[in-house]
């Protein structure tokens, strides 16, 4: 009885990680596509595609994902903070078009300065050129030196962290960012280390983050 006692105790006390392992959420929503949050990773797939994780989109709309892990089917809307005492104020939100190539492009700041920014869902942190960099005041060169993919190979970049960027009135802080050598991409890129603390829905062609605070 002991021995079961020390058993129970020990599972008990592994369960919520377990539970955080398998807690799924939906932090971006397309028609076809969405952006998933599982076991610590945030993976964009399109509907039928698995995640790395074991994740698979059966369904999902400007409104609501169906998922299916092991076996089991989940109607997920987009995620949301909410508090048990207060009642929450209408989160902030900027809707974005699309421009006649069809991606999203929208006005930012950084370091109080406007920058041109590119959203890229495929992208997993912010990235700029070292052009944009230096005219923003950002001191790429002391952060931590890297290499990234891009359309024309393989580059050298730095990694660094901004305090702040902020979009319309939503804003984004310790935003991990590619500081990429030369002077493309012409638009900062707007990644996942931006995007993965705002919810996402695209609905009629419009692109709507909204924020989680």
């Amino acid at each position: 009885m002991k021995a079961f006692l020390i058993l129970l105790i020990g599972l008990i006390g592994l369960s919520p990680a377990v539970m955080a392992m398998n807690q799924i959420e939906v932090v971006g929503l397309f028609n076809g596509r969405a952006v998933i949050r599982h076991a610590g990773e945030d993976t964009l797939i399109r509907v039928g595609e698995t995640s790395k994780t074991g994740v698979k989109l059966v369904s999902a709309d400007a409104h609501s994902a169906v998922v299916e892990l092991e076996g089991k089917r989940h109607n997920l809307s987009l995620s949301k903070r909410v508090s048990s005492q207060f009642q929450a104020a209408a989160a902030p939100e900027v809707s974005i078009s699309p421009d006649h190539q069809g991606q999203y492009r929208v006005r930012g700041s950084i370091k109080g300065q406007y920058v041109n920014l590119l959203v890229d869902t495929g992208a997993s942190v912010v990235a700029m050129s070292t052009a944009q960099a230096k005219s923003l005041g950002i001191d790429y060169l002391s952060g931590r030196p890297g290499r990234v993919h891009t359309a024309q190979g393989t580059t050298e970049s730095y990694f660094v962290i901004l305090d702040e960027l902020q979009v319309g009135a939503i804003t984004g802080y310790n935003v991990e960012t590619a500081i990429i050598s030369g002077g493309y991409p012409l638009d900062v890129l707007f990644g996942m280390s931006f995007l993965r603390q705002v919810g996402m829905r695209e609905d009629m062609g419009i692109l709507t983050l909204t924020a989680k605070y």
